[in-house]
Order: structure tokens, then sequence, then C-alpha cells
């Protein structure tokens, strides 16, 4: 086995574009030619692995003052599972002798659909010599875990320094770390319960009790966050007349009283995370901007014990993304800013996170698209609820 630098022009790269490309879905390839533009201008090494005098593998290096980060590494799937994938790893860490050698697996979510390929990926680089950081890389819609080898400890500058370098209007990678907490603070809508099909039929009977056009689930969507009264200041036209936004808002919270569970129900896999959490000893509280009346009922329906505390607007209490709620759950629960986590959907959590001192997971399952949530300052993200036992050691 052999391991050759190429630069462009090299007779192995139509095969090397092969093995790569059967290896990596499109959104996490770059075109090759833009990878052998880097190499041939010393950004990026590229390697090609040659076994039996024919090209058996490839892989590309990013290498930094301290770190060499393997960007991607693939066998030929014909000859895989025959040792060649272990000895080559072998060989990457020692082309860098003095840098602490880095790669990136897919998050180890047990929910993930795939799952046992993940795992066997984490058992390959294992018994290679790498070890987990907690520090984890988030593009194109997937989380990864860093891995490392060849340091006793992992300097996290160094590989963050490297990820900089690589920084483009096409990679903008989202870095963050795992980390413990003793009281988890959920927002309600949208993060815990399903609930948009309930809001939408009773923000349409109240609006159309007025006479007006109904709106999309979509369009209400868009209006949840900020409480009941502002979503029907959203729902409402802007012209209309105080006595008539009372009688709207009033038959909005009569029919919601009635028909807040017919549709609702958690998002998949939010019980046995919330049952994960309660086994760990963990403090659950959840506050959220949605009639306190209503927080407790459905809190109570769904929950039960699951949950040590629920809040909801109440008249003359500033709602999120004031901090005064969550304050209000955590004296509560005799919980501190440093050991506790808020968890929501939207930039309203986002807001309310850091107006209350606490460090804030934005889920993906709810009413807000990535794109919009990071645009709003998240900083760590959970695609599905066990990534928050995940990314909080659970």
């Amino acid at each position: 086995m052999e391991l050759v630098k190429i630069f462009s022009g090299d007779s192995r790269i139509e095969r090397i574009n092969s093995i790569y490309t059967e290896a990596f879905p499109p959104q996490e390839r770059f075109g090759l030619d833009i990878i052998m533009s880097l190499a041939d201008r010393g950004i990026l090494d590229v390697y090609a692995v040659m076994h039996r005098e024919k090209t058996a593998g490839m892989f590309i290096m990013c290498v930094g003052d301290n770190t060499a980060y393997v960007c991607y590494f693939a066998i030929d799937k014909a000859l895989r599972g025959q040792g060649l994938g272990s000895e080559v790893i072998k060989h990457i860490c020692g082309l860098y002798p003095d840098k602490q050698t880095v790669l990136e697996i897919e998050a180890l979510d047990s929910s993930a659909a795939n799952f046992a390929q993940r795992k066997r990926r984490e058992s390959f680089y294992l018994a290679a010599g790498f070890r987990h950081t907690d520090r984890y890389i988030r593009y194109e819609g997937v989380t990864y875990e860093i891995m490392f080898s060849g340091r006793p400890e992992f300097d996290k500058a160094g590989f963050d320094r490297i990820m900089d370098s690589r920084g483009s209007k096409d990679f903008q990678p989202v870095l963050f770390d795992a980390k413990p907490y003793s009281t988890y603070i959920f927002d309600l809508d949208g993060t815990l319960l399903d609930t948009l099909t309930d809001l939408t039929q009773s923000t349409n009977y109240a609006v159309q009790s007025l006479g007006f056009e109904p709106h999309s689930k979509e369009a209400v969507c868009g209006f949840v966050g900020n409480g009941i009264k502002k979503l029907m200041q959203r729902a409402l036209p802007g012209d209309i007349s105080q006595a008539d936004f009372d009688r709207a808002f009033q038959a909005f919270k009569e029919h919601y009283k009635q028909h807040c569970c017919d549709s609702t129900k958690p998002y998949d896999g939010i019980m046995q995370m919330l049952r994960k959490l309660r086994e760990s000893g963990k403090k659950v509280a959840v506050v959220s901007n949605k009639a306190d009346f209503a927080v407790k009922e459905l809190c109570r329906d769904y929950f039960g014990e699951l949950v040590d505390i629920c809040i909801g607007e109440k008249e003359g209490v500033h709602k999120k993304p004031a901090p005064d709620t969550v304050i209000t759950a955590m004296q509560a629960l005799g919980a501190k800013p440093d050991e506790s986590v808020y968890i929501g959907d939207s930039d309203v959590d986002i807001q309310t996170a850091k107006n209350s001192g606490l460090d804030c997971i934005s889920v993906l399952w709810g009413f807000r698209t990535e794109d919009f949530l990071t645009e709003h300052g998240a900083k760590v993200f959970a695609e599905t609820p066990n990534q928050i036992c995940l990314l909080t050691h659970v």
C-alpha cells in the first residue's frame, strides 16, 4: 500500500472522483475540480491510496499549524472490509506526526435511521486510536462529532483555527460543544407539542366570526411565538376596531379552551426524551407564551409527572423574551443559570435564553427553519429529541 499526493492533471483523478462520488452524498461534496484547484495552491492535500498498483481509495487533508483535518476518506467499495482502511488511517496519522489528526463522524443519535452504520464507523475509528472530543460541527443539515488522535488532549482552539481557514460562502459550519445540565426548561408549542392544527382551527374560528377569510396552517405558523394576543393581531386586519378585536380574541380563547387537545400531540421522540431526563434525575420545566390555562392543561394531560413546573402567559407578567417566567421557574426548582438550558424552536426562545443568562438549544422539528434560527443567533441545534440527550450527556 502506498499513499501518493496528487495534483491537477494526474491520471488517477478520474478514478479518485469515482470513489469520492460513490462514498459521499451530493450535499456533502464539493466539486473535485475545486478541490484540485485548492490542492494546486497548497490549501488542501489530496492523496491517492495505491494498492497492488491500482487506485484503491482517496483522502483529502486540510493541514494547519497543529491540526491535520481529514476532510474526506474513502476506500473503493469492492475493497472494504479487508483491513485496507485501518492500514490507511494509521498511515494518515503518521503523515503529520507533530500534529493532532481530526476527523468527523455523524452524531451518534440512536434514533437515526442509519444508527447502526454510524456506530460501526465510530467503532472503526476507536479501534484506530481516535477518541471523542464532545466538539460538534454542523453543516448541510447534518451534525457531526469531531474525533481526534495524536495528542494526549484535544486542542479545540487549534481545530477551530483550521475550520476558520476553510470558511467560505460555500462552507459555513456551526461549531458547538456537548455540555451537561441539571435543569431543562422547554418551550411548548413547536418544541414539545405539535399544536399547529388546533391553533389554526381556533384562529380561523375567531377570524371567521368577524367575516374574514381563514388562514392556511403555514400562515398561522408564522403568526405564533409571541403569545395568543399577538397571534390574533397578526391574523386580523390592522384597521379593525378595538371592540371587534376584543370579540375575536375572546372567541379564540373560548374555542381553544374547548379544542386545544383535538389534534395536538407530542412530537416523535419527545416522551422518550423526557423519561430519559427524569430517569437521570434532571429537573424539567415548561415556560411558554401560550395562555397559562392551556399550558397547564396540556402539560398535565400529556406529560404528567415528567414536568416539575409549567408556566404560561398571564396578565401583568412580562412574557418571553423577557426573562421573568424563566426566572420564576428556576427559582421554583432551585436551579442556577450556569447549570440550566433553555430549549425552543424560535427566535423568541433564543432571545429568552440570552435574556435569562442561559445556554440555548434550538430544535429543528418545530415552527422555524434552520436558516431562520441561524440568522437570529442560534448556536446549538438538535435534529431530534434524542439529540438533546446526546448533546447534554444524558
